[in-house]
């Protein structure tokens, strides 16, 4: 079973080890099913223990909206090989994140194997449906990252000792897809709308995902539906009256300012629908899997102070394709990057340090701002949570299902998120204009990379290649433009790995049975 973690009442789950205790003693009441549940829920901000994988770094790392960055070219070399797309299967990053989400799957499948025998009071049948039904959608979730990243893994649903691998296949995607469907419609009805801890998932998070899954599934496997194990099917309609049932009667909603999502007035507001919660909790060390938001950490820039920023390691910059998007109107440009010239021209400021493959600029939603840190504590101990799904990101898959069938509709979402970004009003809008809208409001979130796959490889190859790059560099002050030559900054799509990831050489080693993913 391994650690048990318990929790509180309050902005988020404080996660903080018990007692070792065995699958033999355990699972006897609700108040273990809920210790077992949260040990599920602190997987999901797990993003690092021997390397640094926070998911919307990871992820971005291969799409056009950044470059890796950091203290040099060796500096976190296996996310950089990876967004390169020349990552190997002895790849340390990739071999991290394919253990997390098997970590949380054995816990979810052990939770799910002993919950027949847990013991719940007439008056706890809410909590017994709630803690099932989290913990199904959370196995589905897990099964979800892996199949984005690795397509061709292993499925399994119930608790395996180490052994028990070496005997198992990958299952084919469609097969994959198929329970991780099955698991979160399972779990919906489970679900609670609302009135939970905060850091918990509602039903909603559940239903949002779905919709993530089906846009990527049918987009990139070109199907209209997704399968599900009884032989059914989720369908294009289906996941219509699902988005139209999320914008309409959720509660969730955009807040007014774009600005607000990515302080505190945002954490577990109505604009966050799958949230994912974090802490700067005084004793977190180097020396234990901390609590803070690492992404934060990465972001903040090398060497610089002042009242806004601390301290960062000079990840996850901002490539100028991605700055130049945005008009001066855009009342998001400023909360989505912030340039080295603004830093070095706040007063309070001092100590700016150069990245690998300095653009001048640095990511602006998830950083090192001070007031996020721990005072006595401030290395890697940022409580910034992790906004996964945002309302605008429903409202904007809402448009692109609605875009075949009411295009007015899909017009109307589109401006929604258009207008309070202090935009004017599309007549009609096409496929190209909820691609480019997504982009800009979701930029730097980890969803760019898989919108592009989903539209092809040939389109992966069309936004994805950069070749012949033109430096930008700053003769009034290097630190403002682009540093390094142009090879550091290129990089090409091959469509011979299909947008997939290695599977891990570790894994190979232990499981007879499993394959190598294509082109590698």
């Amino acid at each position: 079973m391994g650690i048990i973690f318990t929790t509180s009442c309050s902005r988020f789950l404080e996660l903080s080890p018990n007692d070792k205790v065995t699958e033999d003693n355990f699972y006897n009441n609700a108040d273990d099913a809920y210790k077992a549940l949260i040990g599920i829920y602190e997987k999901l901000r797990h993003d690092h223990t021997n390397i640094y994988i926070p998911l919307a770094l990871t992820a971005d790392a291969m799409s056009d909206d950044l470059y890796v960055g950091g203290g040099g070219a060796a500096d976190n070399i296996g996310l950089k090989q990876l967004g390169a797309f020349r990552g190997d299967p002895a790849n340390i990053n990739g071999e991290e994140i394919w253990k997390k989400c098997y970590i949380a799957i054995q816990r979810s499948n052990t939770l799910l194997d002993k919950y027949d025998e847990i013991t719940f009071k007439t008056n706890e049948q809410k909590e017994k449906d709630n803690y099932k039904g989290e913990a199904l959608f959370l196995r589905a979730h897990f099964y979800f990252e892996l199949a984005r990243f690795f397509e061709n893994v292993p499925l399994t649903l119930k608790s395996e000792d180490h052994l028990s691998w070496r005997e198992y296949t990958q299952a084919s995607p469609e097969v994959l897809y198929a329970q991780i469907t099955t698991d979160m419609l399972d779990a919906i009805p489970l679900m609670a709308e609302s009135g939970i801890i905060e850091g918990r998932l509602t039903s909603w998070a559940a239903k949002a995902e779905l919709l993530k899954m089906f846009m990527f599934y049918t987009g990139y496997y070109q199907k209209d539906h997704l399968p599900k194990n009884d032989g059914s099917m989720f369908t294009h309609q289906d996941a219509i009256q699902m988005v139209e049932d999320l914008i309409h009667n959720s509660g969730h909603g955009l807040l007014n300012s774009f600005h607000d999502i990515f302080t505190y007035d945002g954490d577990f507001s109505k604009e966050v629908v799958f949230e994912i919660s974090f802490g700067n909790i005084n004793s977190n060390t180097w020396g234990i899997n901390s609590l803070g938001n690492m992404q934060s950490m990465l972001a903040g820039p090398r060497g610089y102070r002042s009242d806004l920023l601390s301290n960062g390691w000079g990840f996850g910059l901002p490539t100028h394709e991605l700055m130049d998007l945005y008009s001066d109107q855009d009342k998001r440009k400023k909360s989505t990057f912030i340039t080295a010239k603004a830093l070095m021209e706040d007063e309070s400021g001092n100590g700016l340090n150069p990245s690998f493959t300095n653009t001048g600029a640095f990511g602006y939603k998830y950083t090192t701002h001070a007031y996020r840190a721990n005072p006595s504590n401030t290395a890697i101990n940022y409580d910034q949570n992790y906004h996964y799904i945002r309302f605008s990101d429903i409202l904007l898959i809402g448009a692109e299902l609605q875009l075949t069938s009411d295009i007015s509709k899909a017009t109307d979402y589109v401006n929604r998120v258009r207008n309070r970004a202090g935009l004017e009003n599309l007549s009609l809008v096409t496929l190209d204009d909820i691609y480019l809208e997504r982009r800009l409001e979701l930029a730097m979130e980890g969803h760019r990379y898989w919108d592009i796959l989903r539209r092809g490889f040939q389109f992966a190859q069309q936004e994805l290649d950069v070749v012949n790059y033109e430096m930008r560099p700053n003769e009034e002050e290097p630190l403002w433009g682009d540093i390094g030559v142009p090879s550091d900054f290129e990089k090409q799509f091959d469509a011979g790995k299909r947008g997939f990831w290695p599977i891990p050489q570790s894994e190979l080693d232990k499981c007879p049975n499993f394959k190598q993913n294509v082109g590698y």
